[in-house]
């Protein structure tokens, strides 16, 4: 009897100073609710399947051409550089207004004067989307210099590949910091206004490798895993709301070939995109507001029929396909940007 009071006592949490005891489960027993309408909803939902489902084929055979984006003000993470840098331009050519947001001041700079040379409209943020306090700044800045943001861009992340043994403690908070937690911080941010106006678009680059895991890229894999759910979780939010407008848009490249600093470190049966199909691929997912995309899009299907595959299968269909992610060397860790950007969390006291 004493052992099981102190237990009640240890599965106890501070609250205001005092500790409140864990309430029992209820002894209430829990049934379906409206069993019988739950039957006609099911058999409702499941005449729908077929000529939905035959539609989202002909939508993919003939895809429409979307909407217009022209002077649409589109914020941009991580344009400075890569696919960040390419979806920038590519919207900029689709007549939007680019908010350029990047970590690195000569590479955001870069791309602005681009676009501006191209004719178009765009100016440079020095932003680290891992700092709440910059996104608040951002927000503010964007909104005074080109308007409300109709278009948020969260493409920002880091690239780490190390086997879990490999004490990199920062790396692996810098990546979640990054890849995942700037998403909330940035969507906390720019939301509130596109509400008010019942209307937007919430874009998050995630990844393949949020949808099939791979060897040495644990803390990467994590954090596009997660985007993927946040996301989900994020339209969830909205579609509660009636009469809603703001789109959410889940982008899953498959390895993008956007610098040898990271192609040299890929073992691929398939060979990397190249930047260029990624972009058009983003942009067009963007106008035709799909909820997620794979690319290439052929994936998407493939790897929701992994997931009914015996595992011994799955993991065969690896082997074929593989993806060897080769660690780097530790010089190659201290020059790589991910290596900058993480001391620099470091110093700020934010990792």
């Amino acid at each position: 009897m004493e052992s099981s009071q102190h237990g009640k006592m240890a599965a106890t949490e501070e609250q205001n100073g005092h500790v409140e005891p864990l309430t029992p489960p209820t002894e209430k027993k829990m049934e379906v609710k409206d069993k019988y309408w739950l039957i006609l909803q099911l058999i409702w939902l499941n005449l729908l399947i077929l000529p939905y489902l035959l539609l989202e084929i002909y939508r993919k055979v003939f895809p429409p051409p979307g909407k217009s984006l022209k002077g649409q003000v589109v914020l941009v993470t991580g344009a400075g550089r890569g696919l960040g840098r390419g979806l920038a331009l590519g919207l900029a050519k689709e007549g939007c207004k680019v908010a350029v947001a990047d970590v690195n001041k000569d590479n955001a700079l870069d791309t602005a004067a681009e676009i501006v040379n191209r004719g178009g409209v765009a100016k440079a943020y020095f932003t680290n989307v891992a700092k709440v306090e910059e996104i608040r700044e951002l927000r503010e800045a964007v909104t005074t210099d080109l308007g409300p943001v109709d278009i948020l861009l969260n493409n920002a992340g880091l690239v780490h590949g190390d086997p879990l043994e490999v004490d990199v403690e920062e790396a692996i908070k810098g990546v979640i910091a990054v890849n995942l937690l700037s998403h909330f911080w940035m969507v906390r941010e720019f939301l509130p206004t596109m509400r008010e106006r019942n209307s937007g678009h919430i874009v998050a680059v995630a990844s393949v490798g949020g949808m099939v895991a791979f060897a040495n890229g644990s803390a990467y894999v994590a954090s596009k895993f997660g985007v993927r759910g946040f996301m989900e979780a994020v339209r969830a939010e909205l579609e509660s709301k009636a009469n809603n407008n703001v789109k959410t848009t889940t982008v899953c490249p498959y390895f993008v070939n956007t610098s040898a600093l990271y192609v040299d470190h890929w073992d691929l049966r398939i060979p990397a995109i190249s930047i260029e199909e990624a972009v058009e691929a983003t942009i067009a997912a963007i106008k035709r507001e799909e909820l997620i995309v794979t690319i290439p899009g052929h994936l998407y299907p493939l790897l929701n029929i992994m997931r009914l595959l015996p595992q011994y299968i799955v993991d065969q269909v690896s082997k074929i396909f593989y993806v060897r992610i080769i660690p780097p060397t530790q010089h190659e860790k201290d020059v790589s940007p991910t290596a900058a950007i993480v001391k620099d969390l470091i110093d700020q006291d934010v990792i």
